[in-house]
């Protein structure tokens, strides 16, 4: 058996390996024109390899096609419905939904943290709006709830499934403070709310002049032009980009303008990435008929997080906004989101910018080592009060973090370099 592999994914031989031989490639290097394409059994990719039909026509071999992604919009499963009955061997795809929804959750927390502090505002008692409520957009909303923040949710698809789901006015989420978008890339022949573009020129007129806008989902569901127009008229405050329409290179301003824009990496937390290999490496198994390893060792392998680290916060002024403040420096002492996209805006005016997008991409696993929040442990120094643990105890939940417990990872506590007197801005949000 042979199985093409994009280079992304992660254990390549422990898992891929147990079924045959393995070809790792790169992700956007796969199409028909890919030599040997009609050798494989089997095909795992990512987003960025694109399933025409002239691929599929071409894999004559292939029994399965495997995402490690959550949405198969990359894949024209239409087709492949179209041709399986006629197919010597009718392909089975499989995808891995929610593999990555806690590292995009954490992804928007990183965000809406950067903002906040780049601003000098807090985010308890600010509101977010969430387009798009499933895997990721449910596990926004318990993150920002954890902040205190307002939740507003826009999901009519999601409404009309499930009856305890209610979706709030399109209007009132795209007045939050924060919009966020979390859907899947539909177009109108699929869906009765077809996503493609649903952010353009309107959209971003019914936002209010400070409200910043957040794209972590697919690029294409955005109208690019409208948006460039929208940060460079002030229509709104801002933006933090993680994708893009013409990855890898999409048009320098989407760069350029952002606050935030890094190179789709929002789904790449360690975890997340192991997760979805084991996913489709199960799915894989399934759909040949194979018995498929025991994977869960081997999420946490190579996990070497600080023992014991000291996080100094400002704890003056209310429980409320200490307990952000401290939330705030400890997910930015786990992740510098600003570093990436400093890292992506300084490859603008590079001739070779697209290989330098999928070069970040490439070396971020290494680079970086983001974990899921969830994977740490949350300690208090003793002159932390018990109002202000359980707010920031609140705050870690939302996230999934654990807190207490012996041998944290980190360990919060009032900064001496911080007064405790109230600042003037401490017990309230300036505009």
């Amino acid at each position: 058996m042979k199985i093409l592999l994009d280079e992304n994914i992660p254990f390549a031989e422990e898992l891929f390996g147990s079924l045959g031989a393995v070809t790792e490639a790169p992700g956007r290097s796969v199409d028909e024109r890919y030599r040997g394409l009609d050798q494989f059994d089997a095909l795992a990719i990512r987003s960025v390899t694109k399933v025409t039909p002239a691929l599929v026509d071409r894999a004559v071999r292939c029994r399965v096609i495997a995402t490690a992604t959550i949405g198969v919009d990359h894949i024209d499963t239409a087709y492949i419905r179209q041709v399986n009955p006629r197919r010597e061997r009718p392909i089975t795809v499989v995808s891995a939904p929610g593999a990555n929804a806690d590292s995009v959750a954490d992804y928007v927390a990183f965000a809406l943290a950067h903002l906040a502090q780049r601003e000098g505002r807090l985010l308890h008692g600010r509101s977010v709006g969430i387009i798009g409520c499933g895997n990721c957009g449910s596990r926004v909303a318990r993150r920002a709830r954890g902040m205190g923040m307002e939740v507003r949710r826009y999901d009519p698809p999601l409404s009309e499934r499930e009856p305890h789901f209610r979706s709030d006015a399109l209007a009132g989420v795209l007045d939050a403070d924060f919009v966020t978008l979390h859907v899947p890339l539909t177009r109108e022949h699929e869906s009765a709310y077809p996503t493609w573009r649903m952010m353009g020129e309107q959209a971003f007129q019914r936002m209010k002049p400070e409200g910043y806008f957040l794209n972590m989902s697919r690029g294409a569901v955005v109208d690019s032009s409208a948006l460039i127009q929208a940060l460079q008229r002030g229509q709104i405050a801002g933006a933090a980009l993680d994708v893009y329409e013409g990855e890898p290179e999409p048009p320098e301003k989407l760069i350029e303008l952002p606050i935030l824009a890094t190179p789709h990496v929002a789904g790449y937390a360690v975890e997340a990435k192991r997760r979805g290999a084991a996913v489709i490496y199960r799915g894989i198994c399934e759909a040949l008929g194979v018995e498929p390893m025991d994977t869960e060792q081997l999420l946490r392998r190579g996990f070497d997080p600080p023992l014991g680290r000291r996080i100094e916060f400002n704890a003056g002024g209310g429980v409320e906004d200490a307990a952000d403040r401290a939330i705030c420096r400890l997910i930015a002492a786990i992740y510098d989101i600003d570093a990436t996209s400093r890292e992506l805006k300084g490859t603008l005016g590079s001739p070779e910018r697209g290989k330098l997008f999928d070069g970040i991409r490439k070396r971020y696993r290494e680079r970086r080592r983001r974990h899921e929040l969830a994977s740490y442990r949350v300690g208090f120094a003793d002159s932390v009060p018990a109002g202000l643990r359980g707010a920031i105890r609140r705050r870690c939940e939302g996230f999934g973090a654990k807190v207490g417990g012996e041998r944290p990872h980190f360990v919060l506590a009032p900064g001496k370099s911080f007064s405790n007197a109230q600042s003037p801005s401490a017990g309230r949000r300036t505009k």
